[in-house]
């Protein structure tokens, strides 16, 4: 089964839709260029704007065969952006990443929240979706915002990630996910049982 990703949200202050070419100088100012967003994240923060350029065309080949989605999330008053969200599918299961930017302020980083629980709901409901899963730092901001959401921490895994941008090669994370009950086949037919019932009844017609 292939994923089907989601075109785009409208919040009731951020739009979240597929990333573009265009968003490559304010992604790299805002987000992916600054020191306080990247700080705890395993991915490396971007010194050129070639970087993230890059990135946006990874994120556009993994939209095409659907291996690898992101979103990013725009103010629709100032068209700002606030947030990313990063979807791995690979069904049943999806890990998910998020990055809000830390110079938008509180205000931004609650919306973009709201904006995460509603694509999360989404995600929850889809064929083929019975896990979604995200790691964050144990010492980092991220998990806080994950419990509200609903999240379980299922454990804590010992050396899991880098976090290049405060020079560790390893370093600790919680495994948090959100689970839903996957459905149950009827049982199989014993087919000695069904072979002995058909001729017993067609002993029975003959006799």
């Amino acid at each position: 089964m292939r994923f089907i990703p989601l075109d785009r949200i409208n919040a009731p202050t951020l739009l979240v839709r597929p990333l573009t070419r265009a968003d490559a100088p304010a992604l790299f100012d805002q987000m992916l260029g600054d020191a306080d967003t990247m700080r705890d994240l395993p991915l490396a923060r971007h010194t050129r704007l070639d970087d993230t350029a890059a990135f946006i065309d990874e994120a556009l080949r993994g939209w095409q065969d659907g291996t690898l989605i992101r979103y990013v999330l725009e103010c629709q008053q100032t068209q700002r952006l606030t947030a990313l969200i990063e979807l791995k599918p690979a069904l049943p299961r999806v890990e998910i990443g998020v990055m809000i930017s830390r110079a938008g302020g509180a205000r931004r980083r609650r919306a973009g929240v709201l904006a995460l629980q509603q694509l999360i709901d989404w995600l929850m409901e889809q064929p083929g979706v019975y896990r979604v899963f995200a790691c964050c730092a144990v010492d980092g901001l991220a998990h806080s915002a994950m419990e509200r959401l609903g999240f379980v921490r299922e454990a804590t895994l010992a050396n899991y990630e880098p976090r290049p941008n405060r020079g560790l090669l390893a370093a600790d994370s919680y495994l948090y996910a959100l689970t839903r009950a996957a459905p149950v086949p009827p049982p199989a037919p014993n087919s000695g049982v069904e072979w002995l019932r058909s001729t017993m009844r067609w002993e029975l017609a003959e006799a």
